[in-house]
């Protein structure tokens, strides 16, 4: 039955095909010769939308991912020409020495041995992008290198204390940051740009350091840093 009913409508299509144009009726050639001539004012093939293909003007979100566990930015970024933008952004992410690792004490929590401050950085920067390759490769992947710098606040909660009564008691620090990355920019849509970077951050605290661990200060705040990049163009 399936078969009969696709052979009729494929022959029902022949058919209106077929006798579309009456039999012997003559083609009238056409003539350009009239008081009015209407062209369409766009093309009515849209080939590609270079607009689209351009980094530009944007604001968005990061998501990140380090030593530190998984964390979040935002940034603002303006193009200054076809390859070159400049923007600010700003991180959010905890702080810790790598090998901490929580343990079930007999009482029946769950703590990081040794540890004596809860530690978060919120690095700042302002910085320059160049895209390479800009008319080498496909309108859709523009791979770039970055490089910025900018203040660092670094927060210390005291680890004795219950997790959000600690910021009443809260230290904050101020440091320089500097960095460098490589990424790439793909996924082209004229409301969202997507990308992805790894970027390191230098962040050197000084003097003795800033303890999470008891006995092991952290010297250097920066580290490798892998962010997921969600932008919206304006």
């Amino acid at each position: 039955m399936l078969r009969f009913l696709i052979i009729l409508f494929l022959g029902l299509i022949g058919y209106s095909i077929a006798f579309a144009q009456i039999k012997g009726e003559p083609v009238k050639p056409f003539n350009p010769d009239t008081v009015f001539i209407f062209e369409s004012p766009r093309p009515l093939i849209k080939v590609g939308d270079s607009e689209s293909s351009n980094v530009g003007d944007m604001w968005g979100f990061n998501l990140l991912f380090s030593d530190n566990g998984v964390g979040a930015g935002f940034f603002i970024q303006w193009e200054l020409d076809n390859s070159t933008q400049m923007f600010t952004n700003l991180y959010i992410s905890g702080a810790r020495n790598t090998d901490e690792i929580d343990y079930l004490f007999p009482d029946g929590s769950y703590r990081v041995p040794g540890k004596i401050n809860r530690l978060f950085m919120f690095p700042l920067s302002l910085g320059i992008r160049r895209i390479l390759f800009e008319d080498h490769l496909s309108e859709n992947f523009k791979p770039f290198i970055s490089a910025g710098l900018g203040p660092t606040f670094i927060m210390s909660t005291p680890y004795e204390r219950e997790f959000f009564n600690s910021f009443g008691y809260a230290s904050f620090y101020t440091r320089f940051n500097f960095f460098a990355d490589l990424g790439a920019f793909f996924g082209f849509t004229s409301k969202t740009r997507s990308g992805v970077n790894i970027r390191y951050y230098f962040i050197p605290f000084g003097g003795a350091g800033l303890e999470s661990i008891e006995g092991n200060p952290i010297q250097n705040f920066g580290g490798i840093f892998l962010s997921l990049i969600f932008g919206i163009p304006f």
